[in-house]
């Protein structure tokens, strides 16, 4: 006797959502509609190489670092699967800027140990400072630490700033 084995429905076409990144393709598929207003992110995510893609990228494939890019490109598209292009916009904006500037002030220091502590508190303030609504929560989603280790982190760059004085980049 032979059991008969549902299939699955071809999503909807408004149900699906895709990205290009530099040589690969990310889709994000919602096979269905919870009917609450909370935010849900997809049934599935598929990630591939384009077939545009150059022989660098075939030849590394999808690394942990491709993985990680494409999680923001998710992000985006969840904000615009819940109407929200502008937040989903404005969270990814900040996730950029945020390990831009990371990566300007540890080039700057000359990208040792010493010092992340200050960029952190400096990217800190920047984000306080235009008055964003959640500086550590933006901090702690970029660079994929916690809210309480990225506190503690700022707490010894404060300290750090209270014995030696106010840095240079503040008089800048």
């Amino acid at each position: 006797m032979s059991q008969k084995h549902p299939l699955r429905a071809v999503p909807d076409p408004s149900l699906e959502l895709t990205r290009r990144d530099d040589g690969f393709v990310v889709t994000a598929r919602w096979y269905s509609d919870t009917g609450s207003d909370e935010i849900n992110g997809p049934d599935e995510v598929v990630i591939r190489i384009s077939d545009e893609a150059g022989p660098e990228v075939r030849r590394h494939g999808i690394t942990s670092a491709v993985l990680h890019r494409m999680g923001r490109q998710v992000d985006d598209m969840v904000a615009e699967f819940h109407d929200m292009p502008s937040v989903g916009a404005y969270q990814v904006m900040v996730g950029r800027y945020i390990e831009g500037r990371l990566a300007e002030l540890a080039q700057a220091r000359g990208a040792t140990a010493d010092g992340f502590e200050a960029d952190l508190l400096a990217v800190y303030d920047d984000l306080a400072g235009r008055r964003h609504a959640d500086p550590l929560g933006a901090l702690a989603t970029a660079t994929g630490r916690t809210r309480a280790a990225l506190s503690r982190l700022l707490d010894v760059a404060r300290q750090h700033n209270d014995q030696e004085g106010p840095s240079r980049e503040r008089h800048a």
